[in-house]
């Protein structure tokens, strides 16, 4: 007997409805797009139906089978190489994990563990579909829109083809390692005053020196930061996005019930900035060591002085 087996990760067409004029520019994966020898994103093997994972990995009730009100746009495939009789573990490896997280500083979309699964296929045929990480923390990613583009595009598919060796080959610096955790959870975490506080965290692991200053230091280093990236930041962004993180640390507010368009702005640009630093930064071993310590960060985005600013030094090349 001849045994494959498949790791699959679902991406849901339910969450966001986009205009078709998005549609028709920045189409969605359309074939199987091959990232590596054994991964894609595109079809289920064996023309399997989506809609089989999404029941083996949806909580049943009794008597209780309501019609399911989104369908499948693609899946992350990877089959797994195993001469024995495969085990239970969904990813075992980590690897399709490390992959949608570079997906995500790419491009974030919804698709995380809801709908994953282990497939067994004996002699081309369904064996078992073993649920993975379905529920829990970290089952879902959200997105901070009112309206989102949520798929990957072919030249997107590509660009993480093309990075993700680098990106599996390249030990991070021991602060893009953090930060790249602190976005991780702002990812898979539904309330805007967690992201927030996830957010500025993730810039303080990168940018934050000593115990002092703390809103300083931000105000002169992220926008120097977002020059980088042409990405438009003033210090008054940073000042006011510190102090919502510090108002709900300490316990202080604000009512994020009321989320208005102006608050999903400011933290879209700043997590655009995170994401694209990261990603920078885990591919390119030169820009990792502007974060490699204190005075690599001094030089490089800013250094304070009781209350005088000092002029930045050059940026290390790419």
């Amino acid at each position: 007997m001849k045994f494959e087996t498949y790791d699959v990760v679902l991406q849901s067409t339910g969450r966001f409805q986009s205009e078709l004029s998005v549609f028709q520019t920045s189409p969605p994966i359309q074939a199987d797009f091959h990232i590596d020898q054994n991964m894609w994103i595109g079809r289920l093997p064996y023309a399997l139906s989506s809609s089989t994972v999404m029941d083996a990995c949806d909580s049943t009730g009794y008597n209780y089978r309501p019609a399911r009100q989104n369908g499948c746009r693609y899946a992350f495939v990877r089959k797994i190489d195993s001469d024995e009789y495969p085990s239970y573990q969904w990813d075992e490896d980590g690897h399709l994990g490390k992959v949608l997280f570079l997906s995500r500083l790419i491009h974030p979309t919804t698709v995380a563990g809801q709908y994953s699964a282990r497939l067994i296929f004996e002699s081309g045929k369904l064996k078992t579909i073993i649920p993975g990480h379905t529920s829990g923390f970290g089952t879902q990613v959200w997105i901070v829109a009112d309206d989102w583009r949520d798929w990957l595009t072919t030249a997107e598919a590509e660009k993480l083809r093309d990075l993700l060796p680098i990106y599996l080959t390249t030990p991070p610096v021991d602060r893009v390692r953090r930060a790249r955790a602190r976005i991780d959870y702002a990812f898979h975490s539904y309330y805007l005053d967690q992201r927030v506080t996830s957010l500025v965290t993730g810039f303080e692991s990168l940018l934050k020196v000593g115990e002092r200053s703390a809103t300083a230091q931000s105000r002169i280093r992220v926008p120097r930061l977002a020059e980088l990236f042409g990405i438009t930041i003033t210090d008054d962004d940073a000042r006011a996005i510190y102090g919502d993180r510090s108002d709900i640390v300490h316990g202080e507010g604000p009512r994020w019930k009321d989320v208005d368009e102006k608050l999903m702005t400011l933290y879209q640009k700043f997590e655009q900035l995170l994401r694209a630093t990261l990603l920078k930064a885990s591919i390119n071993k030169t820009f990792s060591q502007n974060f490699a310590s204190n005075q690599a960060i001094r030089n490089a985005f800013g250094n304070l002085a009781k209350t005088t600013i000092w002029p930045c030094a050059p940026l290390l090349p790419d």
